[in-house]
């Protein structure tokens, strides 16, 4: 449905005219869908990975054979999202102005292809190996936040390494999701947006 030319429901987290094809660093989480724990769980603070779960990390490690240009930094997977850090170390190929992922206008190398290019190959090696009889694995979008600066990453590294350990207080834990959304996620430092 479309009202005064806009379609209701569904809005952008991404940062406007932001070309996310260009070099540096992203920080990213993608949850499962409605953020049930399918992936794993913890113990002793350390994740113990569900075969899907390991579906989920052989996946985000095959990134960079699918993507010359990306390199996997530190990630984990959790009971029921991931955390990573994505580095593309050269810009794609174009020959004028930056790109702008839109809808139906996807750009080749970018963090909204790379992020759709992997949750489409996880949910296909899920469905080889018979993981899909609950219905889907991924919520329908991902958080990112584009890395600033060298303290930024140092942040951000230790909040992904150290996040097995702080499972029970994690936003995204079920018994924290839900009764509390935060507006900013703590370390994180990017936006929940509000269902």
């Amino acid at each position: 449905m479309v009202i005064n030319g806009k379609s209701p429901g569904r809005r952008s987290i991404r940062l406007p005219r932001f070309d996310y094809s260009q070099m540096g660093a992203y920080f990213l989480t993608i949850c499962s869908a409605q953020r049930k724990c399918i992936f794993g769980h913890v113990e002793h603070g350390q994740v113990v990975e569900t075969a899907l779960g390991q579906i989920i990390r052989a996946c985000w490690l095959q990134i960079g054979t699918h993507f010359a240009a990306v390199e996997t930094d530190v990630f984990v997977v959790m009971p029921n999202h991931l955390h990573g850090i994505l580095i593309i170390r050269r810009p794609s190929l174009r020959i004028t102005k930056p790109q702008v992922e839109a809808f139906s206008a996807p750009v080749a190398g970018s963090i909204p292809t790379i992020v759709r290019t992997f949750k489409a190959a996880a949910t296909r090696e899920a469905r080889k190996y018979g993981y899909l009889s609950n219905g889907p694995i991924w919520q329908r979008d991902y958080y990112e936040r584009v890395i600033r600066d060298a303290k930024e990453y140092a942040e951000t590294w230790r909040y992904i390494a150290s996040n097995p350990v702080q499972w029970e207080s994690d936003e995204n834990h079920p018994r924290v999701f839900g009764k509390q959304r935060p507006r900013l996620c703590q370390g994180a430092r990017y936006i929940v947006p509000h269902a």
